[in-house]
């Protein structure tokens, strides 16, 4: 059988944002796909509590992200329309509202939040507001409690402003977010943040399957170790049903380091064929945040070294983010290096650059090495342990370099500038065809077979959650 398994489907990640990356851009390319050719839809849960309610439907399909069966959900957006079932409100529960006009955040032309800190500017309470103006949830981050700590506590309001319901905890909330949301129906979660990777390894429940989707390398820098912020995931890969990995590499290095318990797939990112991609080329390209883990600015410099010995070459940066200004400033004025920010359409600049720079620090699959390979757009990757490496080979389908040499990347950039047309020719046609052992229906179908294996391994898990309960119950009476 090849599609997808029956039941709801369900995408859990932290936020969306505007100038989103490649984690963003896969989740949804994969949402698409489950939709499309899967024909079941998905909603795409988010809860990232930020200042601006933009309606991301809308955005998300003017950029063409979304299909119509493909659909965005804010945790505290839903929470302004909707009830949900919670602690009774006692005594104990901290709600206090916070006044009018105290720490207001306007969007649209309505208060929408009021925010307190404390004398560091830590947040300790988040007020979410209707249009209407009445209060929605007040999430509580400094309730003390009896033995001197704090908690944090989160209260939803009725239309008039009355306490309705409190949980101890916001993972408690998402909670009863996910069990409204799936309303006991055999549901598929698939998990694509650290963030929120952290509380679905806790989120337990007959009907509903977690997998985990890692997007990024596990490892530091330099390879020799597991990161910190994977570290609490990792040791509890075992609670998931599935977790995925884009790569057969990344995958083994795994088992290697968690031993055979968890059930461990490989599902690369789909890349869809690109029409007659432009036969004249000209300069390069670079689609990216930027961020230091980035490295842009090694991709600056290596034009720049190039430059002198390739006049007129010229490199277009797609991307925005803390390290802009910096960047601009290290390029100069003389126009070799243009930054055009964020652009949703920036893939279409593929068609028709030479080549692409792809500088990160770390990646685990390079979606868009395998997007430009797609569009006949030669790539030039670091070669950090996960990604690059599995798509380019070395000198036929693009050129690998090793990490953070700037003098490598630009006798790169040179070469793939000086070498004879019919050699690129050829090397743009066997990146094409590389590029199409990642069809959208192939994937699908590998998607497909992993959702199974993972209903599967969920169902045995449920005979031993069943025999555990019976021994704690006996215990209790006993």
């Amino acid at each position: 059988m090849t599609g997808l398994p029956t039941g709801r489907h369900f995408v859990l990640t932290w936020g969306i944002p505007r100038e989103y990356g490649g984690l963003t851009a896969a989740l949804l390319q994969r949402s698409r796909l489950f939709d499309r050719l899967g024909g079941v839809p998905v909603d795409v849960l988010t809860c990232d509590d930020r200042a601006d309610p933009i309606t991301i439907d809308a955005e998300l399909s003017a950029r063409a992200a979304l299909s119509p069966g493909v659909h965005v959900r804010n945790l505290w957006e839903w929470l302004r329309e909707n009830d949900l079932r919670g602690r009774v409100v006692g005594p104990s529960a901290g709600f206090s509202p916070l006044p009018a006009g105290f720490g207001e955040e306007v969007s649209g032309g309505a208060v929408h939040r009021r925010i307190r800190t404390d004398a560091r500017g830590a947040i300790q309470q988040i007020d979410h507001l209707r249009a209407d103006g009445t209060l929605a949830a007040s999430d509580r981050r400094d309730v003390p409690t009896a033995d001197g700590h704090v908690r944090r506590v989160i209260v939803t309001c009725d239309e008039a402003g009355r306490p309705r319901a409190a949980w101890r905890g916001v993972r408690t909330l998402y909670a009863a977010w996910l069990d409204r949301l799936t309303g006991g129906e055999t549901s598929f979660l698939l998990v694509d943040s650290k963030a929120m990777a952290r509380f679905a390894a806790g989120y337990r429940r007959r009907h509903v399957v977690v997998v985990h989707v890692v997007h990024g390398s596990h490892l530091t820098d330099d390879g020799a170790a597991l990161r910190p912020s994977r570290a609490e995931v990792f040791a509890r890969l075992g609670a998931f049903d599935a977790v995925v990995f884009c790569t057969a590499r990344q995958a083994r290095d795994v088992r290697r380091r968690v031993g055979p318990l968890p059930l461990l797939a490989v599902v690369p990112h789909p890349v869809a064929p690109v029409a007659a991609p432009a036969s004249a080329r000209r300069g390069a390209v670079m689609i990216a945040r930027l961020e230091g883990i980035k490295r842009v600015e090694d991709a600056v410099r290596a034009v720049q070294d190039a430059e002198v010995r390739v006049p007129g070459l010229t490199l277009d940066v797609y991307g925005d983010g803390p390290r802009r200004g910096a960047l601009e400033a290290l390029a100069g004025a003389d126009g070799a290096v243009r930054f055009h920010g964020f652009d949703p359409s920036a893939r279409a600049a593929l068609t028709s650059a030479s080549v692409l720079l792809l500088t990160s620090r770390s990646e685990a699959f390079s979606l868009v090495v395998a997007e430009a390979m797609a569009a006949g757009c030669l790539p030039i990757a670091y070669d950090v342990p996960y990604g690059p490496r599995e798509l380019i080979r070395d000198g036929r389908t693009g050129w690998l370099v090793a990490p953070g040499d700037v003098a490598a990347l630009s006798e790169a950039l040179v070469r793939a500038t000086t070498t004879d047309e019919r050699v690129l020719a050829r090397m743009r046609r066997d990146a094409v065809d590389r590029a199409r052992t990642l069809d959208e229906r192939a994937v699908r179908d590998r998607w497909a077979a992993v959702l199974r294996r993972a209903a599967r391994r969920h169902a045995a898990r449920r005979q031993t959650w069943r025999f555990r309960e019976m021994v704690r119950r006996r215990l209790r009476i006993g």
